[in-house]
């Protein structure tokens, strides 16, 4: 029998839907209502709508992630699962030209940067995944279960499923991964390389998958997006990497924990790039870009933080060796009042143009914050002031203090 929801996506993709999906991009753009939807379905008797809606909503929020979503099949849950252009496209090159298996290739985000450089055949259980895929891509998709299906390409790029679409909930814990980490071991096994596709959040360091293996720590335009787990003849000599996109910028080495101590906060407060933090990278940028041996960092600041010699940020920076970091000198600290904050800013740079709230693990209210700071900036001032709200062992601090310059990195 076939299935009813394949049916109406092909019909969508056949050229005659084109009048159906333009009046149901006009009225999803609008505000979707039973009055419209009406006439969707009196304008259009028989045809998909619920599924047109369902795609010109799609195809509007796809924007970010991909060059021309307007050609694209997709649908609100597989876009969301979808990895974006220019991340699949960074991670297409490691294959070179070598035949891939994009196997739970979903709607496709993947196999179009793979098929963009060479053979790949997609794989997906749900048929109308699958469909998109192939529409998509441009490629071959099979409808078949990944736990059964014979390795026959030298390359595997394997997205396993983290979400349950019935519920919309995302799960980083490994056990609820489809499909297992037994299958999946099993996969790459037989691949000459393999490439496993896990959210960020995954438990660090990552499950061991195969003899050979390092991981990828993803971040696009400053968020961390993907943790890629490389396998194989695709895997790099040091166990982790952090990457940077668009910049394309790479850091491997060894993760390492920063050493903890009480410190004096006096100086620069240092913030790693979240790739770096996630990969645990933190101290070699502290060798590596900022010339400092062993720092020390108050242990209650968090893993991502570090409060360092305002002096060899300035020369990092200066010299072109601030991409894996930012900072800000501390002008101040005060306690965690937004009127001792206040006092503090009008001394500290009396004219900002604006003032910037940030906050770890909820110590302060940022968003009450920001609107009550709000008032001493202005069009008119002269740069940004930013005020961090940390907690330290038992008590929380307000660190005021200005972005240290990272134009020329």
């Amino acid at each position: 029998m076939t299935d009813p929801r394949l049916d109406a996506w092909r019909t969508l993709a056949a050229p005659a839907a084109r009048p159906l999906l333009a009046a149901a991009a006009e009225v999803e753009a609008a505000g979707v209502t039973p009055s419209a939807v009406t006439r969707l379905r009196r304008d259009h008797p028989r045809a998909p709508v619920p599924e047109a809606l369902d795609l010109a909503g799609a195809r509007r929020r796809s924007a970010a992630k991909f060059d021309d979503p307007t050609r694209l099949l997709l649908d609100r849950a597989g876009l969301e699962q979808a990895t974006s252009a220019m991340v699949a496209k960074w991670k297409a090159t490691r294959f070179g030209s070598a035949p891939v298996l994009d196997l739970c290739c979903g709607i496709g985000g993947d196999s179009m940067a793979l098929a963009g450089r060479g053979p790949c055949v997609g794989v997906d259980r749900d048929p109308v995944r699958a469909f998109m895929a192939a529409h998509n891509a441009g490629i071959e998709t099979i409808v078949g279960d990944v736990e059964t299906l014979p390795i026959d390409r030298p390359l595997v790029h394997l997205d396993p499923a983290r979400r349950d679409e019935s519920s919309g909930r995302r799960s980083w814990r490994l056990e609820d991964l489809v499909p297992g980490i037994d299958v999946i071991r099993r996969i790459v096994d037989e691949a000459e390389g393999a490439a496993i596709k896990l959210g960020p959040g995954v438990p660090m360091p990552p499950p061991v998958l195969h003899a050979r293996q390092s991981v990828s720590i993803v971040a696009e335009s400053g968020r961390l997006v993907q943790a890629i787990v490389w396998t194989g003849r695709l895997a790099r000599s040091t166990s982790v990497e952090a990457v940077d996109l668009p910049s394309g910028r790479t850091l491997e080495g060894e993760p390492e924990a920063l050493r903890s101590g009480p410190v004096e906060l006096e100086g620069a407060l240092l913030e790693f790039h979240p790739a770096v933090e996630r990969a645990g990278l933190g101290p070699q940028v502290l060798r590596e870009h900022l010339a400092l041996g062993e720092v020390e960092v108050e242990p209650a600041v968090g893993l991502g933080l570090a409060v360092v010699d305002r002096a060899s940020v300035e020369q990092a920076v200066a010299g072109g060796r601030g991409h894996w970091f930012r900072a800000i000198s501390i002008e101040a600290v005060v306690a965690p009042r937004p009127e001792a904050v206040a006092d503090a800013i009008r001394r500290a740079t009396p004219n900002p143009r604006q003032v910037v709230v940030r906050t770890r693990g909820g110590a302060v209210d940022a968003d009450d914050w920001t609107r009550r700071l709000a008032t001493l900036g202005g069009a008119a001032g002269a740069g940004i002031v930013e005020v961090h709200g940390l907690r330290l062992g038992r008590s929380t601090v307000a660190i005021v203090g200005r972005p240290i310059d990272h134009s020329k990195s």
